[in-house]
C-alpha cells in the first residue's frame, strides 16, 4: 500500500486498513456544536440555501466524547470558499447542521483546527461532507482572542 493511500485510509477510515491498525475517530456534531455560529458565517459569506461550496473553516474546536470526536462551531471566526459548486436559490439558510464522513486520525488531539476542503451544502440542513482533499491543520489558541 502506497504512502498516500494509507495516510487517505488514516484520515477517512477506510476498510482496507491491516488488522491491528488504529482506525480515525468518526467526527460528529450534537445539540450543542453551535450550528448558529456556522450559520451566521454562511450569511456574511452571502451564501443561500441550496448553495454548495468548497470550503475551509477555521477555527472549528474539537473534543473528545464517549470515542468520538464531537465538531463545535462556536470559536469559527471564518470560512474561506474556495470555489462555489452550485449556486443558491436565494432562500434561507437552515438551522440544523449535519456532518458526512468527518474522521480525525487517532494521533491528533483535542483542540482547534482548520478544517480544509470540506463541502458544505444549505439544502434542508447545513452539511459539511469530507473530501478526498479534507484536511485537520491545528490551530494555535493564542492567535485567537476570545
Amino acid at each position: 500500500m502506497s504512502s498516500f493511500t494509507s495516510f487517505f485510509n488514516n484520515l477517512f477510515g477506510l476498510k482496507d486498513q491491516p488488522s491491528g491498525s488504529r482506525d480515525p475517530r468518526r467526527v460528529v456534531v450534537t445539540s450543542s456544536s453551535q450550528p448558529e455560529v456556522l450559520q451566521k458565517v454562511m450569511r456574511e459569506e452571502k451564501l443561500s440555501h441550496g448553495e454548495t461550496v468548497m470550503a475551509n473553516l477555521s477555527p472549528v474546536r474539537l473534543e473528545k466524547s464517549r470515542g468520538k470526536m464531537v465538531l463545535y462551531f462556536c470559536p469559527m471566526k471564518s470560512m474561506e470558499v474556495l470555489e462555489t459548486l452550485s449556486a443558491g436559490d436565494g432562500g434561507s439558510i437552515p438551522n440544523q447542521v449535519i456532518v458526512e464522513d468527518l474522521a480525525i486520525p487517532r494521533e491528533l488531539k483535542e483542540g482547534l483546527y482548520m478544517l480544509k476542503n470540506v463541502k458544505v451544502t444549505s439544502n434542508g440542513t447545513m452539511q459539511v461532507r469530507a473530501t478526498e482533499q479534507t484536511e485537520w491543520k491545528v490551530v494555535h489558541s493564542d492567535l485567537y482572542s476570545w
